[in-house]
């Protein structure tokens, strides 16, 4: 016979307090973008709003992976893995809160009639420009 054997679940791994610290600080960002997100739309102002506060909230995150990455940087229980990933994190959401920053822009451009950029909506605006194609 064999003997049973229990199986439990493994021991909490603990984890540097810095660790904890910036997840939570990313799991409300990520609260936070999803709010973003529902927020209304419908008119060139509130596109705008939106854009914003989701510029914002990017920016906030790229600052949170740049952190992460100054600590993993330094310690030598992280493989180096979790660095190259905490580094592509930050520069992706460096990414996005420029494209939000910039459709802000766009998007208040239009609000008050003004042209937008080339870079994010230039061609929707053709007609108020007076360009024909």
């Amino acid at each position: 016979m064999h003997a049973h054997t229990q199986h439990t679940a493994p021991h909490s791994v603990s984890h540097p307090g810095y660790l904890v610290k910036i997840a939570a600080a990313i799991d409300e960002l990520n609260q936070q973008h999803h709010a973003a997100l529902a927020m209304s739309h419908r008119t060139d102002a509130q596109r705008a709003a939106r854009a914003a506060r989701l510029a914002l909230n990017s920016a906030r995150m790229a600052a949170w992976w740049g952190v992460l990455s100054g600590y993993l940087a330094h310690d030598p229980q992280m493989h180096r893995l979790h660095l190259r990933a905490a580094v592509i994190a930050e520069a992706d959401e460096k990414s996005n809160a420029r494209f939000w920053r910039e459709a802000a822009a766009d998007w208040q451009a239009r609000a008050e009639h003004r042209p937008t950029s080339d870079a994010a909506g230039a061609l929707s605006n053709w007609h108020e420009l007076g360009v024909t194609a």
